[in-house]
């Protein structure tokens, strides 16, 4: 059994990464495989701010650019 796969160059919070898929993923695959908890989470994704809930699913590309922002409570 022949398995495909392919390369990505992505940034995440200012570093590149090299990330190997079999199949096209998410953004918010992405930042759980990075261990962030999305529900914590705010992500800029290309320069727009994404929502896990949102209908419209939001695959990772080629060069794309995410940034995340972790929300932390406090008093």
């Amino acid at each position: 059994m022949k398995i495909n796969f392919f390369l990505l160059l992505v940034s995440l919070n200012g570093c590149e990464y090299k990330v190997y898929m079999t199949q096209p993923s998410q953004v918010f695959d992405l930042i759980e495989f990075f261990n962030h908890q999305k529900d914590l989470v705010i992500i800029e994704h290309n320069g727009k701010i994404q929502n896990y809930l949102n209908k419209t699913p939001q695959y990772v590309r080629q060069k794309d650019k995410i940034e995340v922002i972790t929300i932390v409570g406090g008093g």
